[in-house]
């Protein structure tokens, strides 16, 4: 079994009682043949991670990286590079600046062409996400 994989379930393992690749293949919507051959070849997968998480009330980073909060209701939901981002901006003053923040939130369109769409549906008060289709990852 591969390192980082391993590491992963085992974490599962002891946060849930899944004990065996076909308990997590039903939980993640997969063949515990696949399960066993993506165990031998890397990391264990986000999107399962992410389903185990949501099924568990874990949270996603603490199983991939087995650091941070362990449970969803332990977290504060922001995420902590957005924390120091926030802190840097008050210290330096600099959202008092608007010709920074209207630079900073072009970068932020640039970096993260989502962004912009999400500000339009916010914006528009169609943010409910009741006329745009969810994305899912598989």
């Amino acid at each position: 079994m591969n390192k980082h994989f391993k590491e992963a379930f085992e974490r599962i393992e002891a946060a849930t009682g899944i004990k065996t690749m076909t308990e997590l293949a039903k939980i993640v919507g997969s063949s515990q043949q696949y399960i066993s051959k993506k165990s031998r070849e890397g990391p264990f997968p986000v999107a399962w991670a992410h389903e185990v998480a949501k099924k568990y009330g874990l949270s996603t980073d603490w199983i991939m990286l087995g650091g941070g909060p362990k449970r969803i209701n332990e977290t504060t939901e922001i995420n902590p590079l957005l924390v120091d981002v926030n802190e840097w901006l008050n210290e330096e003053k600099k959202h008092k600046n608007a010709e920074f923040r209207i630079l900073f939130q072009e970068q932020m369109i640039r970096a993260f062409f989502d962004y912009e769409k999400w500000k339009l549906r916010k914006e528009s008060g169609l943010d409910s996400g009741e006329h745009f289709p969810s994305s899912k990852v598989a």
